[in-house]
């Protein structure tokens, strides 16, 4: 693992651990035979996670050092930054109104500016699972989502170790937000599945999730076109009790013709449905014609919060349609009010609803070196 730029070899790091939130540590970039990912002198996986990207911002931080090139200093406050070089705070750092664990590089990218937090993989992991689940939740369902989050993200680092970084805060990787008052029972699920993932023979399993899948697991073909054993359609009827299970939306023509590019919008018809009986293709009719458009491209354009998956039928209402689907999400992987319900009713431990929602994986322990 190495950067574009030559980064002081040891930065004072606040590293997690499920022992000692906050112990101090030396945080060495390795590059262990090109094969070690990043890692501190404990050997606690460090996320190197992109925040922001555009002017220069004002970081807040209470004692901290500023290392540029050869040259550290020390200060408390803000700090507005106009040189590259790294932030590493006593405590946590505030950077758009969020606290952040780790140290707080600062890169100029594009003419502008490229600010990436290296934070332990704990941390990370307890503000992705607070943000991606509630943390209020059955601590069993807390734990899947935990190691679901921690082998999603060991891939991405694999993927992307000669990037700038490994993931963003948004749903393109998953949702980070920093610290999140109320993680306890994410802090809770991370240490107690620590460093746990899930493997499919030798490699790391492909482990996406989704809110709901409507009593129907789809497959990883037949949503992204590649096949993988673990992740086919079978029925899950776990989710009936979610909010997002059933769903109902009208929407106007005109919007659908805005929305597609497409110009007097006459009808809507499912051309083709998968496996899972999940809309595949729709037949979009207009005043020049008939055009095919794929149901996740559809999704996307009308907005995937109104639209809430491709497992809808559809009905004509006036100059109109009224989509009733199920499910909130691609419907792959784990279902995250499944796993809630299955912990809540059952008292399902999360090794068996991994178990479902991955079957033919297994459980390992890894470590920096062993990924």
């Amino acid at each position: 693992m190495r950067f574009s730029r030559v980064l002081p070899a040891i930065i004072l790091f606040a590293a997690c651990s499920p022992k000692g939130r906050g112990r101090i540590s030396s945080y060495i970039y390795k590059s262990s035979g090109n094969t070690a990912l990043p890692h501190d002198a404990d050997g606690g996986i460090i996320v190197r996670v992109k925040l922001f990207a555009g002017e220069s911002l004002t970081v807040k931080a209470d004692d901290y050092t500023f290392t540029s090139g050869k040259t550290t200093r020390r200060g408390s406050g803000s700090l507005t930054i106009t040189e590259e070089g790294v932030l590493q705070p006593k405590g946590y750092f505030v950077l758009g109104g969020k606290r952040y664990h780790g140290a707080l590089e600062a890169r100029r990218d594009s003419g502008g500016w490229l600010y990436i937090n290296h934070v332990s993989m704990d941390e990370y992991l307890t503000s992705v699972v607070s943000h991606e689940m509630s943390p209020s939740w059955h601590p069993e369902a807390l734990k899947a989502q935990a190691v679901v989050a921690r082998t999603y993200l060991l891939i991405k680092m694999k993927e992307r170790a000669k990037k700038p970084y490994d993931v963003d805060t948004t749903t393109n990787f998953q949702v980070y937000g920093g610290l999140k008052k109320g993680d306890t029972g994410a802090r809770n699920a991370v240490a107690e599945t620590h460093n746990e993932v899930l493997y499919h023979g030798d490699k790391l399993a492909q482990t996406f999730f989704h809110s709901s899948c409507g009593g129907t697991l789809a497959s990883a073909e037949e949503v992204w076109g590649k096949s993988l054993p673990y992740l086919e359609v079978q029925s899950s009827p776990y989710c009936s009790a979610a909010p997002v299970y059933k769903w109902s939306i009208k929407i106007p023509f005109s919007e659908i013709g805005r929305r597609l590019a497409a110009s007097g919008v006459r009808g809507v018809s499912v051309a083709e449905r998968g496996p899972s009986k999940r809309v595949k293709t729709l037949n979009i009719v207009t005043a020049r014609g008939t055009k095919k458009v794929r149901a996740d491209k559809f999704r996307t354009a009308l907005g995937a919060l109104k639209v809430k998956s491709t497992f809808f039928g559809v009905a004509r209402d006036g100059n109109a349609i009224i989509l009733t689907g199920r499910g909130f999400g691609h419907g792959v992987g784990m279902c995250q009010w499944g796993a809630k319900l299955q912990a809540d009713e059952r008292g399902t431990s999360y090794r068996r609803i991994l178990d479902h929602y991955f079957p033919g994986t297994s459980l390992r322990a890894v470590n920096a070196q062993s990924v």
